[in-house]
């Protein structure tokens, strides 16, 4: 592939950037959960980079992203590495990204025009900064794509800020608009991304999910003026709720009546955190979506989170007690990351795989164990958190890593800000929540974007990368199998090996399915007498997470 070279700012500050020295940085709990490394798993992951020459792809990170049609757009985010604390190298506005980039995985096409010099962009100065903007919060609801908040340099204020603006993006009309010949476009980007100001979207470095009609924005915090040492921004220390739909024209309304925030709450002082959607089952074919919030920074004493925490229907926010002997003190992989949720249904588990980023604790190659660093080391490491049917976490190690890509003979690490794609047409059971019951064979489930890479854990050269990395998950349960019924009415079957659990499906066409009974663990089931003409029933097995 014809790809850009890596830029890398080489930089004093990286350690500064993270994380205090170790001495000052108190965790959220003083016991640290190290990841369970012989576990058992239902599945395997590989990751390989792949190349989609010849389309052109861009060195980015810190994006807001969405999807249309298998094909990625992306906008806002920044083009070199690490940024700074001081003068100008504290997120110089030179490296904000002011195009909107369309990439064809399939076809190795892309796209891209920038909304700062396009004659048919439309956008005013102050929109266009807003949308080059850094950790904005974004969701993708259908064919719009919400982006909220996001810091960078405001020109006409003459400083950087935290933006108030919440963007409707209509990803149809702006993807189309992308592509059409400079000179040659039937619209303006303007008519696809319209703008409302309010000090209540005034956030960076949270999350934006949707839990049914409510949009959730997760966390986060309020930075004036140019990122400096030893400053804090506001952080918001909640969970704002709010509901929007757009007009006739495209313009985004946002009830005042529908904005309600949680109360704060000094254990939520969090920002570039992995912000999961997920599903808890609440009955067969039955699932109520939900929010995880894995880790993230910082505490008053410089450290990191460690307590998961979730976030339900209502504004329900709830975080297990930290000084529990059975809560999840999560400290590998506490930063923003490529990531995917799955949901196994025969045991009703959540899984969230986080690829790379940044991490306290690391596996080391030659002892096989973990080593504590508080400076907070960029990683090529990988793990799944596991949040089983009772709502427990754990997490685990996987024995899968970026591959090995060097320069200057010096490993590169990925996945710090870096964003996932799910692969298009893959079952989900929410949006973005895949269905892992449905991966019956190795599938390629996604790929991996952009995002910070580093050729050191700290201290080193940093840059936007430009990769793309596919992800396989290669299933290691049973195929699914047709079963007959007996004379007894009664289904059968061979064990699917030690601790197998079971889920039946029926069906009348062989095409539609739904759950009969899940998590057995006896190898037959009872009918019982039909309520309707169901004639054909699949087993599914699958073995618990477990330590």
């Amino acid at each position: 592939m014809s790809k850009p070279p890596h830029t890398f700012l080489c930089s004093a500050l990286t350690t500064a950037l993270l994380a205090l020295p170790a001495a000052r940085a108190a965790h959220q709990t003083t016991t640290l959960d190290l990841p369970h490394v012989d576990g058992t798993l239902p599945y395997t992951v590989d990751i390989q980079e792949v190349s989609l020459a010849p389309a052109a792809l861009p060195n980015i990170h810190s994006v807001a992203a969405g999807e249309l049609n298998g094909e990625w757009v992306l906008l806002a985010g920044r083009t070199n590495g690490l940024h700074g604390l001081t003068g100008l190298n504290a997120f110089d506005p030179l490296y904000e990204n002011r195009e909107v980039w369309v990439i064809n995985p399939e076809t190795h096409e892309s796209w891209h025009k920038s909304l700062e010099t396009s004659a048919a962009s439309g956008l005013g100065q102050d929109a266009v900064d807003s949308l080059s903007a850094v950790n904005t919060q974004f969701h993708q609801d259908g064919d719009l794509l919400v982006v909220v908040g996001g810091y960078g340099y405001k020109r006409s204020a003459a400083d950087h800020k935290t933006y108030t603006t919440l963007t409707a993006i209509d990803l149809p009309g702006l993807v189309k608009w992308v592509k059409e010949p400079a000179g040659a476009e039937t619209t303006l980007a303007s008519d696809h991304m319209k703008q409302v100001q309010d000090a209540y979207f005034q956030v960076t470095g949270g999350g934006l999910e949707k839990i049914g009609s409510e949009y959730q924005l997760v966390f986060g915090q309020n930075y004036d003026g140019r990122y400096r040492p030893l400053f804090n921004g506001v952080y918001t220390k909640q969970v704002r709720r709010f509901e929007m739909t757009v007009d006739g024209s495209g313009n985004p309304v946002v009830p005042a009546a529908s904005k309600v925030a949680t109360p704060q709450v000094e254990a939520y002082r969090r920002r570039d955190l992995n912000v999961v959607p997920f599903v808890e089952r609440t009955g067969l074919n039955a699932y109520a979506e939900k929010i995880a919030i894995l880790s993230g920074v910082f505490t008053t004493t410089d450290g990191v989170w460690t307590v998961p925490v979730e976030v339900a229907s209502g504004g329900a926010v709830t975080m297990d007690d930290p000084l529990a002997s059975t809560t999840l003190k999560q400290a590998f992989q506490i930063y923003h990351s490529a990531k995917v949720s799955l949901f196994e249904r025969v045991n009703s588990e959540c899984h969230f795989l986080m690829f790379g980023g940044i991490t306290v604790l690391e596996r080391n190659a030659t002892t096989g164990n973990f080593d504590q660093d508080d400076n907070a080391p960029f990683t090529n490491q990988c793990s799944v958190v596991v949040r089983n049917a009772t709502g427990h976490y754990e997490q685990y190690w996987l024995p899968t890593r970026f591959p090995l890509i060097t320069s200057g003979g010096k490993e590169l690490r990925f996945g710090a800000n870096a964003e996932f794609f799910p692969a298009h047409g893959l079952k989900k059971l929410s949006h973005k929540v895949l269905d892992l019951t449905s991966l019956t064979r190795p599938t390629v489930i996604g790929h991996i974007f952009g995002g910070i890479v580093s050729d050191a854990g700290n201290g080193g050269n940093t840059g936007a990368s430009g990769r793309v990395f596919e992800v396989t998950l290669t299933p290691l349960s049973d195929q699914p199998r047709l079963l007959i019924s007996n004379a007894a009415d009664e289904l059968t079957w061979d064990t699917g090996g030690p601790g197998a659990r079971y889920m039946i499906e029926d069906s009348t066409d062989l095409v539609n399915w739904a759950e009969r009974a899940t998590g057995l663990t006896s190898l037959n089931y009872t009918l019982g007498a039909p309520t309707e003409p169901r004639r054909f029933f699949m087993l599914h097995s699958s073995i618990p997470a477990a330590p």
